[in-house]
C-alpha cells in the first residue's frame, strides 16, 4: 500500500501574516498610547489663530526645532527629541513578546490566536537564544520599513523561513505539529530508529541474544551455556534463569530475561 504524501506543516503563511499584524498591535497600540502621552500637542485652531497653517506645522516644527511632530485629527503632536518612554516600552514589549514568551513557549499572543507555533527541527520551542537572534534579524527580514525581504522568503523559500528562521533553524508550523520532528519534504528527513540496545551501530544484521530455553523440570542442576559462555541453572522461587559470574562468584538474574 503505498503511504501518504507529507504534508508541509510549515506551509502556514496566510496564518503568519495575521498572527504578525495581531502581534505589531500588541507592540505598537501601548507604545503610541504611551509616547502620545508624553507630548504636548496644538490644536488647528490656535494654529490658525496665531496665523499659521495646521497643516504646514509638522513641517515646520521639525525643520527648525529637530525632534518629533505628527498629525491627529485636529491635533499635532510634538516632542523636543528628548528620551521618550515609548522608546523604551516599544524595546521591552517586544522582547517580552517576540523573545521570553516566544522563546520559552513557542508561541506569542498572535501565534497562539492563529494556532501557530516557532519550534526548532526537533518540534520543541526554541529557546530564548534562538527567539532572541530571530528578533535581531528582524532588522533585515523587516526591510524595506515593512517587512517584505522577510515575508518574500517565508513565501518562496522551503521550510518557509524568513532570513531569522534560517539563521537560528527554526521553523514556524501549525500547532499540531509541535512536539515532534519537523518533517519538510525536500528539506529534513524522519529521524531514524535507534537501533536496539546491544546492537553495534550500523550493524544492519545484528541479532539479539539467544533466549534462554524453557524453563527445565525441577530439581535440574546448573548446565553449560554455550551462547553466553557460561554456566545457566533455573530458580523456581525466582521463576528465572540465573548465570554464573566467575568474575564474583555469584549467580545473577540473567540480563533482559
Amino acid at each position: 500500500m503505498a503511504s501518504a504524501a507529507v504534508t508541509d506543516p510549515t506551509a502556514v503563511i496566510g496564518r503568519r501574516v495575521v498572527a504578525a499584524l495581531i502581534d505589531g498591535t500588541v507592540v505598537i497600540g501601548p507604545t503610541v498610547a504611551i509616547a502620545m502621552s508624553n507630548m504636548e500637542y496644538i490644536t488647528r485652531a490656535t494654529v490658525e489663530q496665531q496665523g499659521g497653517r495646521f497643516d504646514d506645522f509638522c513641517e515646520d516644527y521639525t525643520s527648525e526645532l529637530g525632534g518629533a511632530c505628527v498629525h491627529v485629527g485636529d491635533r499635532a503632536y510634538f516632542s523636543d527629541g528628548s528620551a521618550n518612554p515609548g522608546s523604551f516600552a516599544f524595546l521591552g514589549l517586544s522582547i517580552l513578546l517576540l523573545v521570553v514568551l516566544q522563546g520559552v513557549t513557542g508561541w506569542t499572543i498572535g501565534k497562539l490566536l492563529t494556532g501557530l507555533r516557532t519550534v526548532k527541527e526537533d518540534g520543541s520551542a526554541p529557546g530564548i537564544m534562538k527567539a532572541l537572534l530571530r528578533w535581531l534579524l528582524l532588522l533585515i527580514d523587516g526591510l524595506p520599513c515593512i517587512p517584505l525581504v522577510g515575508f518574500i522568503l517565508a513565501l518562496t523559500t522551503q521550510g518557509h523561513r524568513r532570513v531569522g528562521d534560517m539563521a537560528a533553524k527554526t521553523f514556524v508550523v501549525r500547532a499540531r505539529a509541535a512536539g515532534q520532528p519537523i518533517l519538510v519534504p525536500g528539506l529534513t528527513v524522519a529521524p531514524t530508529t535507534p537501533a536496539m540496545y546491544g546492537a553495534p551501530p550500523g550493524a544492519a544484521d545484528w541479532t539479539p541474544p539467544a533466549a534462554p530455553p524453557p524453563a527445565p523440570p525441577t530439581g535440574q542442576g546448573p548446565q553449560w551455556d554455550p551462547a553466553r559462555g557460561t554456566y545457566i541453572q533455573w530458580d523456581a522461587a525466582r521463576s528465572r534463569w540465573l548465570q554464573w559470574d566467575d568474575e564474583s562468584r555469584t549467580w545473577s538474574p540473567i540480563p533482559g530475561q
